[in-house]
């Protein structure tokens, strides 16, 4: 009976959920039929004017208009085409309040030609400022320009560029814009630049190999000296190079390059780093008289390190940037000569990250002061009387006090070959024995302060200290403790310098360990770094006689490309007036490192390759300043290299006018002999007739040259005679600075033979810092392009950075 029951239940419950289903199902039928009767309704009026036509599979409305019958196509059932034609070419009015709705913006439509200008003038924006191919279409950059109100008309077209509340309808180009008239500029500034060199006689190549994960770049920079004398630097190529860095591939590449520029005949140096294939290089060139420059920057950081044995003891990171190696096989390393700096893909890092580096002594800041222009200036602005210096650039880039710890962290270039880390190796290599003080001083300073940044506690200790300190004090600390690399002798003076500054915040350090909450062996580690007093003596003496060469470092690594002249005068200034210079008041530690460094230069700049020290002499002759400097030896050689050179110039010159006339000698010979004949009443036989000629041939030949010779050789003994005088007046009256071009501007009248010298030996570089500032860009474009750049698109906006650059100045 039960049973019987609850069948009956389920039957009445299915019952009503079947009714209640059918009723949702009718509804929802009788909403879809609703919904498409509507949808019939709001056809769209346009079909008053058109019908819809079929062709094969394309859409089309033909016109019913009167004597129209115009056939348009519809894609996807569109009608935007049809109201556009009836509005246009009928003028229908109905479809004229169509087009209100369709375009709701009451924005005034820009001119064609405005839009183009400010197109142009972003994407140079883009490019001169390291800019991301989007940036102008940043929403939070729009909107943070809106609450700007432009003061001056020069403002207008920025405003215009962001503002979204401008009154002209402008939008920013996209990035596709961006990359389509990026060739095209390219292309345009390629050609310009290669017109403008087919009028260069001469020109001095530099050249560097830089790479990030992917691709290996090759960079060629031009240096010449125009007709007024102006020089000038610019970037020639910044291409890929993805071969092995054999010797052979490395010229013929860099020659093809330059026979593409037309300028392969005018080079007549190149300067590069004296990495093993670099220095091959020059075997592979069709050219035997292009001269090899090595970089004086990496000699002044092998005199350095090596002078001081700054690296004496440190494990060598990777066997391949042994000098060892480079001796055994040094073609078989295939990242030899790259500076390693990676470019960061958009889902790999942010722009914290460092990955790259500027000049020789320029650090990139990467904080939000990060700037393009950063490898203009140095590290730290050094002041005699106050040691506690900001790092500032000199106008645009700014070095953040906190954020640049690892500045040189990730550097791995050409710059760690020839430094010494076997001490056996320094002893063989030395004739002096270096006083273990220096490197113990040096290695234990890394040690303290790569412990201080590794541990959060000791870390975090030092930054409360510091802050006290700048509060209560007006000798601020503005740097942070930071490590050295090997590849920059630099980063050592700035560490040192750093760690001088932090002396009673590390005082206070160790006599606080027990109580700062650090585990025993972390202690046990802290207290076997402790710094006594003689360590910061040494400390000390290091920074001050680093000082000098840091100075140098500035000078021959800043932004203007110095010539070899200014590295000469440098070296030798170092040399003769704080090197060689031995005073009794100084400490014996102290006159022993100026004794350590000074056996280095010497044996870098003078006895490693004698024919560098010549050809570097030959060069800064023709700087009055490096002149000045020189022996009367020295000069004297160099004069009779001149001497010799100019007269093979004039020789050469004169070889044609002498060819030219030679028909005319012969035939006048001939009537003089023939006359000579007559008189004597005597026929010459051919055979008097040929020993005549010879004869007389000789001797006026002889006698013409005796004679220009002598003329020639007084006349080029007169000019250097004046320009050594010139010279000297020069530097007299230019105590504060260094012009050597302004010298042969005002006196290259007076000096006709000297100047054609100086203008194709002067513009020579004496180190590859212009390609390196390229690399310093390329890392920069890297870094702040989110997506990754193409190798062709970073290729072309390092070339044109320059270019754009000196168009706005």
């Amino acid at each position: 009976m039960k049973v019987c029951e609850h069948i009956a239940v389920n039957n009445l419950r299915l019952s009503k959920f079947q009714v209640r289903n059918t009723t949702v199902d009718h509804e929802s039928s009788m909403m879809t039929t609703a919904t498409q009767t509507s949808t019939i309704h709001k056809q769209s009026l346009v079909w008053k004017y058109f019908q819809r036509i079929k062709t094969g599979e394309t859409l089309q409305a033909k016109c019913l208009i009167k004597n129209c019958h115009k056939v348009l196509s519809t894609p996807l059932y569109s009608t935007t085409t049809l109201i556009r034609h009836l509005r246009d070419v009928h003028k229908v009015k109905e479809f004229q309040d169509k087009e209100k709705l369709v375009n709701r913006s009451n924005k005034k439509k820009i001119s064609s030609h405005l839009k183009k200008k400010i197109d142009q003038a972003a994407l140079v924006a883009i490019i001169q400022d390291g800019r991301t191919f989007d940036d102008f279409s940043k929403p939070g950059f729009r909107k943070f320009l809106q609450l700007i109100v432009p003061s001056k008309k020069t403002l207008l077209l920025i405003y215009l560029l962001y503002s979204a509340t401008s009154d002209l309808d402008y939008r920013p180009p996209h990035r596709n814009y961006i990359n389509k008239h990026l060739k095209r500029l390219h292309t345009k500034h390629a050609g310009s630049m290669i017109n403008l060199l087919s009028k260069v006689p001469f020109i001095a190549i530099t050249t560097d190999f830089w790479s990030d994960k992917g691709s290996s770049y090759l960079v060629l920079t031009g240096h010449y000296i125009n007709h007024e004398f102006n020089l000038h630097s610019t970037v020639l190529r910044f291409s890929t190079f993805q071969k092995r860095h054999f010797s052979e591939l490395i010229g013929a590449e860099i020659q093809k390059q330059l026979v593409e520029l037309n300028i392969f005949e005018k080079v007549t140096s190149i300067t590069c780093d004296s990495a093993p294939n670099m220095i091959k290089m020059f075997n592979y060139l069709t050219r035997l008289d292009i001269i090899r420059i090595r970089c004086q920057a990496h000699l002044l950081h092998l005199i350095v390190c090596n002078g001081l044995g700054l690296w004496l003891g440190k494990k060598k990171k990777k066997a391949n940037t042994t000098d060892k190696t480079n001796l055994i096989d040094p073609e078989e390393r295939l990242s030899q000569s790259l500076q390693t700096i990676n470019i960061i893909d958009k889902e790999e890092s942010t722009d914290e990250e460092y990955s790259g580096e500027n000049s020789i002594d320029a650090i990139e800041d990467e904080g939000e002061n990060e700037d393009l222009n950063g490898e203009k200036d140095e590290i730290i602005d050094l002041d005699d009387n106050q040691e506690n210096h900001s790092d500032d650039y000199d106008t645009d880039s700014f070095c953040s006090d906190d954020e640049n710890d690892n500045t040189f962290d990730d550097i791995e270039d050409n710059f760690e070959v020839g430094v010494i880390t076997d001490a056996n190796e320094y002893s063989n290599l030395s004739s002096t024995q270096l006083d273990e003080r220096i490197t113990l001083v040096v290695e234990k300073s890394r040690d303290l302060i790569g412990m201080i940044k590794d541990n959060s506690i000791l870390y975090s200790f030092v930054q409360q200290k510091k802050e006290e300190h700048n509060l209560h004090n007006d000798d601020k600390i503005k740097r942070s403790l930071h490590l050295d690399v090997r590849t920059r002798w630099n980063s050592t003076f700035k560490m040192l310098t750093t760690l001088k500054l932090y002396r009673y915040i590390i005082t206070d350090l160790f006599q606080n360990m027990a109580n700062l909450g650090i585990t025993k062996e972390q202690y046990q580690r802290l207290a076997a770094m402790e710094f006594s007093s003689n360590c910061w003596y040494t400390v000390e003496l290091l920074v001050k006689v680093l000082k000098p060469f840091y100075g140098v470092t500035k000078t021959i690594g800043g932004s203007e490309y110095p010539t070899i002249g200014l590295a000469f005068l440098m070296f030798r200034r170092l040399d003769k007036d704080f090197l060689s210079v031995v005073k009794p008041t100084d400490a014996p530690l102290f006159n022993h490192m100026k004794d350590c460094l000074l056996k280095k230069l010497i044996y870098y700049t003078v006895e490693q390759d004698p024919s560098q020290t010549e050809t570097i002499l030959f060069h800064a002759y023709f700087d009055p300043f490096a002149v000045s400097a020189m022996t009367s030896s020295e000069i004297n050689t160099i004069e009779n290299e001149i001497k010799y050179l100019i007269r093979q110039s004039t020789s050469n010159s004169q070889t044609q006018t002498s060819t030219a006339s030679s028909s005319f000698t012969n035939t006048s010979n001939i009537n003089k002999f023939s006359s000579s004949s007559k008189q004597n009443g005597k026929k010459k036989s051919f055979m008097d007739y040929f020993f005549d000629t010879l004869v007389e041939d000789d001797n006026n030949d002889t006698k013409q040259t005796q004679k220009t010779s002598l003329t020639s050789t007084k006349i080029i003994n007169n000019e250097i005679k004046l320009y050594k005088t010139l010279a000297s007046q020069f530097v007299a009256k230019s105590v504060d600075s260094y012009e050597p071009m302004t010298f042969w501007k005002e006196n290259k009248l007076l000096l006709p033979n000297l100047v054609t010298l100086a203008q194709k030996y002067l513009a020579t570089p004496s180190t590859s810092i212009k390609s390196e500032s390229a690399f310093s860009i390329a890392a920069y474009y890297g870094r702040k392009q989110r997506a990754r750049l193409s190798s062709t698109n970073l290729g072309f906006s390092v070339f044109l950075k320059d270019k754009l650059s000196s168009e706005t100045n």
